[in-house]
């Protein structure tokens, strides 16, 4: 589902402008034509919201007021574990999409952020620590379910939004006062959420001369001397003093002669890698769809693989290129 144009259905501000009551032009046109110019989603109020998409001015007050009745709940199995997640229904995912897909393209994150960021992977994060002496990686547990609607509509305060404005965006884009596991919405507010905490961490890494990126919840630290002291306690100091916590199972610290892994690639030469393991399996997978060897159902699985697989070559191939020039 594609997400929609920043006016939806309206050809420019004027337009949409003129769909408004005058008492809503009178208190919140500027408004709306200041989020305009900056390229946000210019939502300002329940009447607003209701005339860009065309629903009733009553749907969306229930969406805003109780928005947990517009979403779905289900089990998925991820390895050996259910995760339960909770998808909103088509009418507020709409708005959802729409809203992560704008703030996405127009709001500048921290240069280390690399999920959910137009053009770039958790390669090209991996990729910044190649070549490191050792590497320090710590997961929030359940990231988007721990991040409270509180610091939702403050962040999008931050980035220009009215206390009016932030508190409807954040209670639409929430399920029972949390970022939703399923909306559309909670990578891109997560981002916002997590800004200031990144740019500690980045000028922290700066100042010791680390590498530091995150990708979603995996944040990651390296470095090519010695392991700072006193660094565990501060990434997750930091990160616990702030309301979330750290996954104890996930935090770990290898050192080299270890085998060093970012996000499951190798990252002890120029460019990461696939481990053996897995250079072996996408071999077996290219043998069974060769063969014709390979359950409908599970065609799709393999292929995905085949072509990550090859996205990591291809990546490594054109860094090549580029260092020979």
């Amino acid at each position: 589902m594609k997400a929609p144009p920043l006016l939806v259905s309206y050809s420019d501000v004027g337009q949409y402008l003129s769909a408004l009551s005058e008492r809503e032009i009178a208190q919140y046109g500027h408004e709306i034509e200041s989020l305009v110019q900056r390229n946000l989603p210019p939502v300002v109020t329940v009447q607003c919201l209701a005339t860009l998409f065309g629903y009733s001015t009553k749907f969306v007050m229930a969406m805003y007021s109780q928005s947990w009745r517009y979403y779905r709940r289900f089990e998925i199995r991820k390895g050996t574990k259910q995760r339960t997640i909770t998808a909103p229904k088509v009418a507020l995912k709409v708005i959802q999409k729409w809203l992560a897909h704008h703030l996405s393209v127009e709001l500048a994150f921290n240069k280390n952020v690399y999920g959910f960021v137009p053009n770039l992977s958790a390669i090209d994060a991996a990729a910044a620590h190649c070549g490191a002496r050792w590497v320090y990686t710590v997961d929030i547990e359940n990231f988007f379910s721990s991040t409270p609607q509180n610091l939702v509509y403050e962040a999008l305060q931050r980035v220009g939004y009215s206390e009016r404005a932030a508190d409807l965006l954040a209670a639409l884009c929430c399920f029972k006062g949390y970022l939703s596991q399923g909306a559309p919405s909670s990578p891109a507010l997560s981002n916002l959420v997590f800004a200031p905490l990144d740019e500690e961490l980045s000028a922290y890494a700066s100042q010791h001369g680390l590498s530091y990126t995150r990708y979603a919840d995996d944040i990651v630290l390296s470095g090519k001397s010695e392991v700072v002291t006193g660094l565990r306690e501060y990434v997750k100091g930091l990160i616990e003093r702030n309301g979330w916590h750290v996954s104890e199972k996930k935090e770990k610290l290898y050192i080299r002669p270890h085998g060093l892994k970012v996000h499951g690639l190798i990252i002890s030469g120029k460019s990461p890698r696939l481990t053996k393991a897995y250079r072996n399996r996408i071999r077996a997978y290219r043998h069974l769809i060769k063969k014709l060897q390979v359950r409908e159902e599970d065609r799709a699985r393999l292929l995905g693989h085949i072509t990550y697989a090859e996205s990591i070559e291809g990546y490594a191939m054109r860094n090549s290129a580029i260092g020979e020039e």
